[in-house]
């Protein structure tokens, strides 16, 4: 079904060849590894393609990002310097509209549906290079999105590029055709179960999505799988392009942004997943494990069942998932049917024009009367795969199951070969609610006056970091030391608001290489501690910590007084970078932009 390939593929003669059988030499390797989507598109978003890159990407895609724009005001920022869509989540959307009208940019609001269905319906390009704030995709249809935290996205805004490494290339290679009640989160989650048997090696990578299977996914199949490609942890993903990829441009009335896109052959990859979607079968994730509907049933944990069977908890299809194709299908498997008063379900909305044609052509109809639920906020305990897929309690099954199961009254019923009608009415796109909603100043900067208040106040200046430093841990006397032991619940927004309360050190056993940078760029001190057995109240002494700083030593000594002892430890800074030692003498990034 799926084979994992652990070592350097060739793409050559229409098939993978394994390096150590393509028989190639170093000059002609170094070919191949240029013949690749990847490379065409990130070589021509950076001046140079060394070990690190410093890319220029087309757009930024923002979400919620209120300590970006607070910091871009604060240093004195009044026009965005490249295109910047920000979308609203869980903050007013005043500040955000502000934001767009007065710097240029454009705005989304909440209701109009999932930020990744606008950014394709509206935005990408094939070939082109997004930087965003969330986990978006848009590699179907040609174009790259990187997830960067928000010292990067501070580093493009002010100096008009960002670095990043240069990473390792995987091939996602697809064969075979989809059965009937088959959808796109059964694939991802096929993959993501492979990959745990084999060992995960895709974090943090690019992953080039190709093959003669392509050609047999809609576009809505291809958008949701690459969307759920998210959450084997790669850091972009990217699809060659074919006339389907040309049919979606042009349905949304934008068919000079299609281009045409496909590795050359021979083009080199640094390992490769293939997969045969012909044996793809319905599968579900439960309790961290994945497998397929059909072993599930055969042998279900206990807490699931009921009455001697398997019944779906409340349930919910997310926005992300929730495409017309795959909405459409639902609504053809569960019409003239009824899910029963005991059942819950509900299907979020992806955009406002989907939820317009699925109107318009009766769709909506069908699920209300046979009882299910329209945009419920997410609670429930089921849902189509999402990033979120760590949280165990959380049952991730294909929208497909979901209405099979439904139909047969709420018990687990796999949707393979399931009579239904899958072809559906013609999706139109119709861009009214977009032109009625969404503010697009991109280019028109009115640089008046950010939309300040009580949810969102201005930035203020952060002190320096002092020559001495007396520690708090999670207390209150004197300057403030974070607890944030393993890291499992410390969110990035924490640092501002940490730095706000007066924090200038976090303590922990191992910072992650990104949340390190992050804690920098605001003025906190990553101080590692191995042991960590630090209590609420004890008291750290640094001792000529900006000397220390400054000089770049990496290990310092600390003295931590508590209620019944005192005692001298060392703890790590680990290496600093020139920047980053400017970046911590100076109180934080913001500081030291708004200087310059």
């Amino acid at each position: 079904m799926i084979k994992v390939i652990r070592q350097g593929v060739y793409y050559m003669d229409g098939r993978l060849v394994k390096e150590s059988e393509a028989f190639m030499t170093s000059d002609k390797k170094e070919a191949a590894e240029k013949n690749t989507v990847t490379y065409s598109i990130l070589s021509a978003h950076s001046k140079s393609m060394g070990k690190t890159l410093a890319l220029k990407p087309d757009a930024a895609l923002l979400c919620d990002e209120t300590d970006v724009l607070r910091t871009l005001d604060f240093v004195g920022m009044k026009e965005f310097p490249l295109p910047t869509y920000l979308f609203e989540g869980y903050f007013d959307g005043d500040f955000l509209r502000s934001a767009a009208k007065n710097r240029g940019g454009a705005f989304l609001p909440e209701d109009l549906g999932d930020m990744g269905a606008f950014a394709r319906e509206q935005v990408a390009k094939s070939g082109q290079l997004f930087f965003a704030s969330n986990e978006i995709s848009c590699g179907a249809l040609g174009a790259m999105v990187l997830w960067k935290e928000e010292g990067n996205l501070l580093r493009l805004f002010t100096k008009g590029s960002a670095e990043e490494p240069c990473r390792a290339l995987l091939a996602l290679y697809l064969k075979g055709k989809l059965r009937k009640g088959v959808g796109p989160t059964d694939v991802a989650l096929a993959v993501l179960q492979a990959l745990e048997k084999a060992g995960n090696f895709t974090e943090e990578k690019y992953l080039e999505v190709f093959g003669a299977g392509v050609s047999g996914l809609s576009m809505d199949y291809r958008n949701a799988l690459d969307n759920a490609l998210g959450s084997a942890g790669i850091a972009a993903s990217v699809w060659a392009t074919d006339e389907k990829t040309r049919e979606y441009f042009e349905t949304h009335l934008r068919a000079e942004d299609f281009k045409s896109l496909a590795p050359l052959q021979p083009a080199y990859y640094d390992g490769a997943i293939v997969v045969d979607l012909s044996d793809i079968e319905p599968m579900i994730g439960a309790e961290g494990n994945i497998t397929t509907v059909r072993e599930f049933l055969s042998d279900p944990p206990a807490e699931y069942l009921k009455e001697g069977r398997v019944f779906l908890p409340p349930t919910a299809v997310d926005a992300a998932y929730a495409t017309y194709e795959t909405v459409a299908e639902m609504a053809e498997i569960l019409r003239e049917k009824q899910i029963g008063g005991e059942i819950s379900c509900s299907v979020l909305q992806h955009s406002k024009p989907v939820t317009l044609a699925l109107a318009e052509n009766g769709y909506l109809g069908v699920l209300l009367r046979a009882g299910v639920d329209l945009n419920r906020p997410l609670s429930s305990e089921v849902r189509c795969l999402d990033t979120d897929f760590c949280f165990e309690s959380i049952l991730r099954l294909d929208a497909r199951t979901i209405a099979a199961s439904l139909a047969n009254g709420g018990q687990l019923t796999s949707a393979l070969g399931l009579d239904y009608p899958k072809r559906v009415k013609k999706y139109k796109f119709d861009p009214a609610p977009y032109l009625s909603r969404v503010i697009n100043d991109i280019g028109k900067p009115q640089k008046g006056a950010l939309a300040y208040d009580e949810e969102v106040a201005p930035l203020p200046e952060f002190p320096p970091l002092p020559e001495n430093l007396q520690l708090s841990v999670d207390g209150e006397e004197g300057d403030l030391a974070v607890v944030i032991g393993d890291l499992q619940d410390y969110a990035w927004s924490y640092a501002v608001e940490d730095r706000e309360r007066g924090a200038f050190a976090a303590l922990a056993k191992n910072f992650p290489e990104k949340l390190r940078t992050h804690l920098i760029d605001w003025g906190i001190l990553p101080l590692v501690y191995e042991k960590f057995e630090f209590k609420d109240g004890d008291i750290l002494h640094l001792e000529k910590i900006a000397e220390h700083v400054k000089t770049g030593e990496e290990r310092i000594v600390a003295k931590v007084v508590g209620k019944r002892r005192t005692k001298d430890i060392v703890l790590s800074l680990g290496k600093l970078s020139e920047e980053e030692r400017k970046i911590l003498l100076a109180g934080g990034k913001n500081n030291l932009v708004r200087k310059k």
